[in-house]
């Protein structure tokens, strides 16, 4: 079978209606899941009773599960259980009514989450101790070291390993036509449904793909120069 460029190119067109679509979920995902993965890393950081143990076993535990399951498990969810939780609730909104990028986001923010609270646990643990006890000894509270100490230097130490999350998610976002949404992969894959070109189709979908990863990647460098910068300026 030859291979057809208009196809590709119609496929890159239509595919590309959607990259905002991809870009959302993944940011989004990506911004709770940092929000929640920060907390559990503080959480463990900290070794609060019960609940640091509580979140140890349930990050190794969704460690091991598959994104594509816990996708499937939030859509049954809410198909099953979310029409009665909204009735007792005295919601009108329904899951026939419920916009599947929602689920999509549920499912990778779960997958951001796991692996940022890792990525914020070993930033954390790389900071020396000394320089909190020194701020104790100034008299800052747990609340201001967090702030002042332990955020702004680990940031600058995770944003590589974050940049890494971001792609990740970008290509787990490919799942989520799984559930009904539409996103760039969906949407080249409809495109030649009539035809069957789905060589053309996916090598579309691999350029969008590898534009967005690479105009991540150089993005990413270029803050963490600038926060390297601005860290050694404020350090002399």
């Amino acid at each position: 079978m030859s291979f057809k460029l208009e196809v590709m190119l119609n496929s890159l067109k239509v595919a590309s209606q959607y990259i905002g679509t991809t870009l959302s979920v993944s940011f989004a995902s990506l911004l709770i899941g940092s929000l929640l993965g920060l907390l559990i890393a503080l959480v463990r950081f900290y070794r609060i009773k019960v609940l640091s143990q509580i979140f140890s076993v349930l990050i190794t535990v969704l460690k091991g599960v598959p994104i594509v399951l816990i996708l499937l498990a939030i859509y049954l969810i809410l198909a099953k259980k979310m029409d009665g939780f909204a009735e007792s609730l005295g919601w009108s909104l329904r899951f026939k009514n419920l916009n599947s990028i929602y689920i999509a986001i549920a499912a990778l923010s779960v997958m951001a989450t796991i692996n940022s609270s890792e990525i914020f646990r070993g930033t954390l643990n790389s900071i020396g101790k000394g320089q909190q006890d020194a701020a104790k000894s100034i008299g800052m509270s747990s609340l201001q070291i967090i702030r002042r100490i332990l955020i702004p230097q680990s940031v600058p130490v995770a944003l590589p390993m974050m940049s890494n999350l971001l792609i990740g998610l970008i290509k787990a976002s490919a799942l989520v036509s799984m559930v009904g949404a539409v996103d760039v992969f969906a949407a080249a894959k409809i495109s030649v449904q009539q035809n069957y070109r789905f060589l053309e189709a996916y090598i579309a979908v691999a350029i969008i793909y590898w534009g967005i990863n690479i105009v991540i990647e150089q993005s990413s460098n270029l803050i963490e120069k600038n926060l390297n910068r601005r860290l050694r300026r404020d350090a002399a």
